[in-house]
């Protein structure tokens, strides 16, 4: 990938690519990084949060760090005029080359500006500058999703401004070199690479690997550069920035598929149905509970034998007769046993012709 892109472990094989008039191209051969999504307002966020932690120095800065802001508020305005064009250039090519164009403007602005500043005593810190300027362009377009990304990273603003491709190792050099040099004169240059660090540039020190000496970088730039240190409570506004993602209104058409819309209509329907029917189901079953209560509590009775009337048809109470199993009865015993009775006997056990004795 670009110049802006690659390993820490290819610095010396770049300063030899370099000797052999081969410079930058192993920027080339180092394997793309993998793309992050940059938000819309990312550029603008940052340059605030750089001007914040300025603070008061804010309204004291160099020729250079001036020129600077105005050049990258001019690159964030024509990105965005690009971006709200896509239907007009529908080519990722056209795109490209319209924003190189005013990109490369804007950088041939920056260095008129600081030129007309600083005279031509200035001309190495405006030519570092300018540099970081395009560098850091070609940073955030790498590492950004728009069509023409691809027609970019083919040829970056590096290549077209300066005909190199090695910013990723060259900058943060410079910056290491500006820090051991410590020139006072330089410091309107620490702060245009401070800028530079703090709107989205690494490098050779993207990744865990070189977080920390990105970190380190920054903390010395602003030291040097401000004469003092950082003061926490002019850092709370970025953080909280940064840690709080700020909430985007959406419209739910937006926000949910036609087919999702779809499914929640409908199960929002079955639902309404279901309650409606269990309503329903409640009101026409409310007497049935009492009734099976009232059931089952006269099943659960003590049940007692039924009693038996002895009273007859006529109103004659019947003698209780205990029930005695019946014995088979010889016939000629039987007869026997009738000879055998008295008389009197024999016509009291004879039945009369009504049934009754």
């Amino acid at each position: 990938m670009g110049g802006s892109i690659v390993r820490s472990r290819c610095t010396s094989t770049c300063a030899r690519a370099r000797g052999a008039s081969r410079r930058g191209r192993c920027s080339f051969l180092r394997r793309r990084a993998r793309r992050v999504k940059a938000p819309r307002g990312r550029s603008v966020a940052a340059m605030s949060d750089f001007d914040s932690g300025l603070g008061d120095d804010r309204d004291a800065r160099g020729p250079l760090t001036r020129a600077f802001v105005a050049a990258f508020e001019h690159a964030t305005a024509a990105r965005a005029a690009i971006e709200r064009r896509l239907d007009e250039l529908s080519d990722p090519a056209a795109q490209a080359e319209e924003l190189a164009a005013q990109l490369s403007a804007a950088a041939r602005r920056l260095a008129r500006e600081a030129m007309a500043w600083t005279g031509a005593a200035g001309e190495t810190d405006i030519a570092a500058a300018q540099y970081a300027f395009v560098v850091l362009l070609d940073e955030l377009l790498l590492f950004s999703e728009w069509p023409g990304s691809a027609a970019w990273e083919a040829r970056p603003l590096e290549m077209r401004v300066f005909g190199t491709h090695a910013g990723g190792e060259r900058l943060p050099d410079a910056i290491e070199a500006l820090l051991a040099q410590r020139d006072p004169s330089q410091r309107d240059l620490a702060s245009v690479y401070l800028a530079c660090l703090m709107l989205g540039f690494k490098g050779r020190l993207r990744g865990e690997a070189g977080a920390l000496r990105h970190d380190q970088l920054r903390h010395a730039l602003f030291a040097f550069a401000m004469q003092r240190d950082a003061e926490p409570a002019r850092l709370a506004a970025p953080l909280e920035r940064a840690g709080v993602a700020p909430g985007r209104a959406a419209a739910l058409t937006q926000m949910f598929p036609d087919l999702a819309r779809l499914a929640l209509l409908l199960g929002i329907g079955v639902c309404v149905l279901l309650g409606i029917s269990h309503l329903a189901w409640s009101l026409a079953t409310a007497p049935v509970p009492p009734a099976v209560t009232q059931f089952r509590s006269l099943a659960l009775l003590d049940p007692s034998p039924p009693r038996v009337d002895r009273s007859s048809a006529s109103g004659v109470v019947m003698p209780l007769v205990p029930s005695v199993p019946l014995r088979t009865v010889d016939a000629d015993s039987l007869a026997m046993r009738t000879a055998a009775l008295p008389e009197t006997a024999r016509l009291e056990a004879a039945p009369s012709e009504g049934g009754r004795p």
